[in-house]
């Protein structure tokens, strides 16, 4: 069995309540020591029916996982566990586990090899890699690359996810659910996605961002992305 990984120095709110950490946007995020072999065996009964037991996903509507940064994906899991970050599907798959099965699975699936990039949409391409490198500041869109890397690579110590080569319906979904609570959209409570925000009532950047975005440019962006790499 190989040896537990060394937790990541960060910044650490805790939560009433549930016994979990609490990890907003603007705190660093702390994972736990975790062991590869035991996420392993979770992901594979929880896991791997949606995503894979290697991380890549079959389903386009579900996120690959292999190789994404650990902090992000800890934080999403502690995020659906203490229901900052709404998913029934997810809530029910993590509800028997304790935080170090979360950190140990999001070890797992750190160490398994990345996903391989899609082939986007030539007819938008030009367009979507100008938003995504550039925003349009006569809408007050910031660039994406800001954050996420030019080649969509994520930033892993600011627990910004890589998006190249993730599956474009899932990004849409996502980009339309921060959309949704960024303009306060009459939705129900599962159609939108706030746990971006460092408290909560307040935006986060993700929200701000997606709520200038029309249709057509999640459309592009997301199937640009989807072969970005």
């Amino acid at each position: 069995m190989k040896p537990a990984k060394k937790a990541t120095l960060a910044k650490v709110i805790l939560a009433t309540g549930f016994g979990f950490a609490s990890l907003t946007a603007s705190a660093a995020v702390t994972v736990p020591s975790y062991n590869i072999e035991a996420g392993k065996v979770i992901a594979e009964a929880n896991c791997a029916a949606c995503h894979g037991a290697n991380g890549v996903s079959a389903v386009p509507s579900q996120p690959n996982l292999g190789g994404q940064g650990v902090q992000y994906l800890y934080k999403q899991l502690v995020d659906f566990k203490t229901q900052a970050r709404r998913n029934g599907i997810m809530e029910a798959q993590l509800k028997g586990l304790t935080q170090q099965d979360l950190a140990d699975v999001a070890g797992y699936y750190t160490s398994q090899a990345p996903w391989l990039p899609g082939y986007g949409n030539k007819a938008t391409n030009d367009a979507a890699h100008k938003l995504f490198l550039g925003g349009d500041k006569t809408r007050g869109v910031i660039p994406c690359a800001g954050c996420h890397d030019p080649k969509g690579g994520g930033n892993e110590w600011a627990a910004f996810p890589r998006l190249g080569g993730q599956h474009a319906s899932y990004l849409a979904t996502q980009l339309k659910m921060f959309r949704a609570a960024g303009r306060e959209d009459d939705v129900g409570s599962d159609q939108v996605r706030t746990n971006d925000s460092a408290k909560k009532g307040e935006k986060g950047m993700m929200q701000m961002v997606a709520a200038k975005l029309s249709d057509k440019d999640i459309k592009m962006l997301s199937e640009f992305l989807s072969a970005v790499h």
